[in-house]
Protein backbone atom coordinates (compact mmCIF):
# COMPACT_ATOMS: atom_id res chain seq x y z
CA UNK A 1 0.00 0.00 0.00
CA UNK A 2 2.79 2.42 0.88
CA UNK A 3 4.58 1.64 -2.38
CA UNK A 4 1.44 2.50 -4.35
CA UNK A 5 1.04 5.79 -2.48
CA UNK A 6 4.67 6.70 -3.13
CA UNK A 7 4.30 5.76 -6.79
CA UNK A 8 1.20 7.93 -7.25
CA UNK A 9 2.81 10.81 -5.36
CA UNK A 10 5.85 10.58 -7.65
CA UNK A 11 3.64 10.74 -10.75
CA UNK A 12 1.81 13.81 -9.42
CA UNK A 13 5.09 15.51 -8.48
CA UNK A 14 6.67 14.80 -11.87
CA UNK A 15 3.61 16.17 -13.67
CA UNK A 16 3.65 19.29 -11.52
CA UNK A 17 7.34 19.95 -12.15
CA UNK A 18 7.06 19.50 -15.93
CA UNK A 19 3.89 21.58 -16.23
CA UNK A 20 5.13 24.39 -14.01
CA UNK A 21 8.53 24.41 -15.70
CA UNK A 22 7.03 24.72 -19.19
CA UNK A 23 4.81 27.58 -18.09
CA UNK A 24 7.60 29.41 -16.24
CA UNK A 25 10.24 28.97 -18.97
CA UNK A 26 9.05 31.88 -21.20
CA UNK A 27 9.07 34.28 -18.24
CA UNK A 28 12.58 33.21 -17.28
CA UNK A 29 13.91 33.60 -20.83
CA UNK A 30 12.34 36.95 -21.63
CA UNK A 31 12.17 38.54 -18.15
CA UNK A 32 13.56 41.99 -17.53
CA UNK A 33 12.64 45.49 -18.63
CA UNK A 34 15.41 45.78 -21.22
CA UNK A 35 14.58 42.57 -23.07
CA UNK A 36 11.98 42.53 -25.84
CA UNK A 37 10.05 39.59 -27.12
CA UNK A 38 11.48 38.35 -30.45
CA UNK A 39 9.34 38.82 -33.52
CA UNK A 40 9.16 35.11 -34.21
CA UNK A 41 7.81 34.56 -30.72
CA UNK A 42 5.16 37.25 -31.20
CA UNK A 43 4.18 35.74 -34.55
CA UNK A 44 4.01 32.26 -33.06
CA UNK A 45 1.96 33.54 -30.14
CA UNK A 46 -0.60 35.08 -32.46
CA UNK A 47 -1.04 31.73 -34.21
CA UNK A 48 -1.37 29.54 -31.12
CA UNK A 49 -5.01 30.32 -30.37
CA UNK A 50 -6.31 29.78 -33.95
CA UNK A 51 -4.30 26.56 -34.22
CA UNK A 52 -5.76 25.21 -30.97
CA UNK A 53 -9.31 26.10 -32.00
CA UNK A 54 -8.82 24.53 -35.44
CA UNK A 55 -7.47 21.33 -33.86
CA UNK A 56 -10.45 21.15 -31.51
CA UNK A 57 -12.90 21.64 -34.39
CA UNK A 58 -11.27 18.94 -36.53
CA UNK A 59 -11.15 16.54 -33.58
CA UNK A 60 -14.80 17.19 -32.66
CA UNK A 61 -16.22 16.82 -36.16
CA UNK A 62 -14.09 13.83 -37.14
CA UNK A 63 -15.93 11.51 -34.74
CA UNK A 64 -19.48 12.51 -35.66
CA UNK A 65 -21.98 9.81 -36.57
CA UNK A 66 -24.68 12.17 -37.85
CA UNK A 67 -26.28 11.29 -41.16
CA UNK A 68 -27.78 14.72 -41.86
CA UNK A 69 -26.24 18.15 -42.28
CA UNK A 70 -28.50 19.87 -39.77
CA UNK A 71 -26.33 19.31 -36.66
CA UNK A 72 -23.46 21.08 -38.39
CA UNK A 73 -25.60 24.23 -38.14
CA UNK A 74 -24.28 24.67 -34.59
CA UNK A 75 -20.74 25.12 -35.86
CA UNK A 76 -21.88 27.30 -38.75
CA UNK A 77 -23.85 29.50 -36.35
CA UNK A 78 -20.85 29.98 -34.06
CA UNK A 79 -18.55 30.84 -36.97
CA UNK A 80 -21.10 33.18 -38.54
CA UNK A 81 -21.73 35.07 -35.31
CA UNK A 82 -18.02 35.42 -34.71
CA UNK A 83 -17.40 36.83 -38.17
CA UNK A 84 -20.37 39.14 -37.89
CA UNK A 85 -20.31 40.41 -34.30
CA UNK A 86 -16.73 39.63 -33.26
CA UNK A 87 -18.09 38.54 -29.89
CA UNK A 88 -16.63 35.21 -28.68
CA UNK A 89 -19.07 34.93 -25.78
CA UNK A 90 -22.14 35.30 -27.99
CA UNK A 91 -20.73 32.87 -30.56
CA UNK A 92 -19.94 30.21 -27.98
CA UNK A 93 -23.27 30.53 -26.15
CA UNK A 94 -25.38 30.50 -29.32
CA UNK A 95 -23.51 27.58 -30.87
CA UNK A 96 -23.65 25.55 -27.65
CA UNK A 97 -27.37 26.25 -27.19
CA UNK A 98 -28.18 25.12 -30.73
CA UNK A 99 -25.99 22.05 -30.29
CA UNK A 100 -27.74 21.03 -27.06
CA UNK A 101 -31.15 21.60 -28.66
CA UNK A 102 -30.25 19.33 -31.58
CA UNK A 103 -28.89 16.62 -29.31
CA UNK A 104 -31.76 16.78 -26.82
CA UNK A 105 -34.74 17.42 -29.07
CA UNK A 106 -33.85 16.05 -32.48
CA UNK A 107 -32.23 12.82 -31.41
CA UNK A 108 -28.86 13.69 -32.90
CA UNK A 109 -25.82 11.91 -31.52
CA UNK A 110 -22.11 12.61 -31.66
CA UNK A 111 -20.99 9.04 -31.02
CA UNK A 112 -21.81 5.75 -32.61
CA UNK A 113 -24.14 3.64 -30.55
CA UNK A 114 -22.85 0.35 -29.23
CA UNK A 115 -24.84 -2.80 -29.81
CA UNK A 116 -24.77 -6.31 -28.46
CA UNK A 117 -24.56 -9.11 -30.99
CA UNK A 118 -24.13 -12.11 -28.74
CA UNK A 119 -26.81 -14.74 -28.29
CA UNK A 120 -27.80 -13.50 -24.83
CA UNK A 121 -28.50 -9.97 -26.15
CA UNK A 122 -29.84 -10.31 -29.70
CA UNK A 123 -29.99 -6.92 -31.38
CA UNK A 124 -32.01 -8.06 -34.39
CA UNK A 125 -35.46 -9.51 -33.76
CA UNK A 126 -38.01 -11.23 -35.97
CA UNK A 127 -41.62 -11.08 -34.76
CA UNK A 128 -45.05 -11.49 -36.30
CA UNK A 129 -45.10 -7.69 -36.72
CA UNK A 130 -41.90 -7.68 -38.77
CA UNK A 131 -38.15 -7.24 -38.31
CA UNK A 132 -36.84 -4.99 -35.57
CA UNK A 133 -33.42 -3.56 -34.76
CA UNK A 134 -33.70 -2.90 -31.06
CA UNK A 135 -37.17 -1.31 -30.82
CA UNK A 136 -37.09 0.16 -34.31
CA UNK A 137 -38.95 -1.60 -37.14
CA UNK A 138 -36.93 -1.96 -40.34
CA UNK A 139 -37.22 -3.72 -43.65
CA UNK A 140 -35.20 -6.96 -43.86
CA UNK A 141 -33.14 -5.69 -46.79
CA UNK A 142 -32.05 -2.63 -44.77
CA UNK A 143 -30.64 -4.52 -41.79
CA UNK A 144 -27.26 -5.11 -43.46
CA UNK A 145 -26.77 -1.42 -44.26
CA UNK A 146 -27.64 -0.54 -40.67
CA UNK A 147 -25.00 -2.96 -39.38
CA UNK A 148 -22.47 -1.52 -41.84
CA UNK A 149 -23.17 1.99 -40.52
CA UNK A 150 -22.35 0.71 -37.04
CA UNK A 151 -19.04 -0.76 -38.31
CA UNK A 152 -20.07 -4.31 -37.45
CA UNK A 153 -17.46 -6.67 -38.94
CA UNK A 154 -18.86 -9.03 -41.53
CA UNK A 155 -17.04 -11.88 -39.85
CA UNK A 156 -19.19 -11.51 -36.74
CA UNK A 157 -21.97 -13.91 -35.93
CA UNK A 158 -25.29 -12.04 -36.10
CA UNK A 159 -27.74 -13.60 -33.63
CA UNK A 160 -31.36 -13.02 -34.62
CA UNK A 161 -33.98 -13.45 -31.91
CA UNK A 162 -37.00 -15.36 -33.19
CA UNK A 163 -40.22 -14.61 -31.30
CA UNK A 164 -41.96 -17.61 -29.78
CA UNK A 165 -45.23 -16.97 -31.64
CA UNK A 166 -43.54 -16.95 -35.05
CA UNK A 167 -44.54 -20.04 -37.01
CA UNK A 168 -43.74 -18.90 -40.54
CA UNK A 169 -39.98 -18.74 -41.03
CA UNK A 170 -40.05 -17.26 -44.53
CA UNK A 171 -39.38 -13.73 -43.27
CA UNK A 172 -36.49 -14.93 -41.09
CA UNK A 173 -35.00 -16.87 -43.99
CA UNK A 174 -35.38 -13.86 -46.27
CA UNK A 175 -33.56 -11.71 -43.69
CA UNK A 176 -30.75 -14.23 -43.46
CA UNK A 177 -30.51 -14.28 -47.25
CA UNK A 178 -30.24 -10.48 -47.35
CA UNK A 179 -27.49 -10.56 -44.76
CA UNK A 180 -25.62 -13.23 -46.69
CA UNK A 181 -25.81 -11.23 -49.92
CA UNK A 182 -24.29 -8.25 -48.11
CA UNK A 183 -21.39 -10.30 -46.76
CA UNK A 184 -22.75 -11.24 -43.33
CA UNK A 185 -22.50 -14.97 -43.85
CA UNK A 186 -22.91 -15.99 -40.21
CA UNK A 187 -26.49 -15.14 -39.17
CA UNK A 188 -27.94 -17.45 -36.52
CA UNK A 189 -31.54 -17.73 -35.33
CA UNK A 190 -31.98 -18.03 -31.57
CA UNK A 191 -35.08 -18.39 -29.43
CA UNK A 192 -35.87 -16.63 -26.18
CA UNK A 193 -35.13 -19.78 -24.24
CA UNK A 194 -31.65 -19.96 -25.74
CA UNK A 195 -31.05 -16.24 -25.31
CA UNK A 196 -31.85 -16.39 -21.59
CA UNK A 197 -29.71 -19.47 -21.04
CA UNK A 198 -26.23 -19.04 -19.66
CA UNK A 199 -24.91 -21.89 -21.76
CA UNK A 200 -25.99 -20.51 -25.10
CA UNK A 201 -24.47 -22.36 -27.99
CA UNK A 202 -22.86 -24.99 -25.77
CA UNK A 203 -23.87 -28.51 -26.58
CA UNK A 204 -24.39 -30.91 -23.74
CA UNK A 205 -21.86 -33.72 -23.79
CA UNK A 206 -23.29 -37.05 -24.77
CA UNK A 207 -23.14 -39.75 -22.15
CA UNK A 208 -20.40 -42.24 -22.77
CA UNK A 209 -21.12 -45.91 -22.38
CA UNK A 210 -18.84 -48.88 -22.90
CA UNK A 211 -19.38 -51.04 -25.95
CA UNK A 212 -19.78 -54.72 -25.46
CA UNK A 213 -16.65 -56.66 -26.39
CA UNK A 214 -16.60 -58.48 -29.68
CA UNK A 215 -16.83 -62.12 -28.77
CA UNK A 216 -15.44 -63.30 -32.11
CA UNK A 217 -12.36 -61.08 -32.27
CA UNK A 218 -11.90 -60.56 -28.55
CA UNK A 219 -11.28 -56.83 -29.07
CA UNK A 220 -11.22 -54.67 -25.90
CA UNK A 221 -14.09 -52.37 -24.98
CA UNK A 222 -14.21 -49.06 -26.84
CA UNK A 223 -15.84 -45.98 -25.31
CA UNK A 224 -18.23 -44.33 -27.73
CA UNK A 225 -20.80 -41.53 -27.27
CA UNK A 226 -24.31 -42.76 -26.72
CA UNK A 227 -26.53 -42.59 -29.78
CA UNK A 228 -23.63 -43.08 -32.24
CA UNK A 229 -23.32 -46.44 -33.92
Amino acid sequence: MQDEIAYMAGIVLAGFVVNFGLRALPFLLFAGSGRELPRWAERAGSLVSPAIIAALIVYSYSGLAWKTAYPYAAGALAVGLQLWRRNPLASIVAGTALYMALVGCCGCSTARSTIELDAQNPFVRVTTAGVFIGDRPVRPEHVASYLEDLDVPKSRTIHILLAENVRDLRQARFLMGCLAKSGYTRPVLVTKRHAESVAVGKRKPRPVQPQQPNRRSGAPNVLRPAGRK
